[in-house]
């Protein structure tokens, strides 16, 4: 892998996404950033009025989403075109591929919110550990929920409730990815698992520690992933052969990939751009 740029921010970064309208990041004090995807050229920047920990552009890069005391959809300019406050704090936040829904993975629960109407469906989390990670599938008929337990669940959309306990980690799940090539992705403290979406068996796993996001390639060939070893890591999946960054100088929070490279973002403040180096 070989690093195109770099970008700095206020404060330690806690998330990042891309999407049309360029990269877009979150700081620990709420500062929203919106990069140029083509170098390292900051577009525009604005703070949210409350506690935010994620952040997610639409899919057709129209809307920002941030997610914490309250989730809000937010054009580039930084105004809010909706907001959504319950007694539950919202984890992740995850947009439908048709850009009018969101999931909210909460402590609590989720919230399925259609962003236009102002209609709000939520469903209780049958752990008592809060809900941290979650995805939701391709033709958003499911998604999956992960927990500080370890305990990772299948939903369904239509009825909101979860049918399946995929597995159990023993430590807390920190990412989950469900793949258009019909693969999921799932991050714990102690490593990540690839399943496949038909009939949910293990595909390929990776030991480790201290890991705290992941990533996947369009293709879902490869994947990245990262945290408090304070390095990216690189697993090509077909070749079956991992590859890892040079060491920043502090933990990795979050990394997204597109238009075949991907960004990183780090405690330190910064962010760096990645592309594969030809093989």
């Amino acid at each position: 892998m070989e690093i195109l740029w770099t970008f700095t921010h206020r404060f330690p970064v806690l998330s990042v996404d891309a999407g049309k309208i360029g990269i877009v990041s979150l700081d620990e004090k709420s500062y929203v950033y919106i990069w140029s995807d083509t170098g390292p050229s900051l577009k525009n920047s604005f703070k949210l009025d409350f506690k935010a920990v994620d952040v997610r552009v639409s899919p057709s890069g129209t809307y920002i989403a941030v997610g914490g005391d309250r989730v809000a959809v937010l054009t580039p300019s930084g105004n809010e075109v909706f907001s959504f406050k319950n007694e539950s704090f919202t984890n992740k936040v995850i947009w439908f591929q048709d850009g009018k829904r969101l999931l909210a993975i909460q402590n609590k629960g989720v919230a399925l919110i259609r962003i236009f109407s102002d209609s709000v469906v939520e469903a209780q989390a049958r752990t008592g550990c809060p809900l941290v990670a979650g995805d939701v599938s391709p033709d958003g008929r499911f998604f999956i929920t992960g927990s500080c337990d370890g305990k990772v669940e299948v939903w369904s959309v239509e009825l909101m409730k979860p049918y399946r306990v995929l597995d159990r980690f023993q430590s807390e799940v920190k990412d989950i990815k469900w793949s258009p090539s019909g693969r999921v992705f799932v991050l714990a403290d102690e490593g990540l698992k690839i399943y496949d979406d038909k009939d949910w068996k293990v595909l390929r796993e990776f030991r480790g520690g201290g890991f705290m996001f992941l990533s996947v390639s369009q293709s879902g060939d490869e994947v990245i992933f990262g945290g408090k070893g304070k390095r990216v890591y690189l697993w090509d999946i077909k070749r079956n052969l991992i590859f890892e960054s040079e060491e920043f100088f502090h933990w990795v929070m979050d990394g997204v990939w597109f238009d075949g490279l991907f960004a990183v973002v780090s405690a330190d403040r910064t962010g760096r751009v990645y592309r594969l180096k030809p093989r």
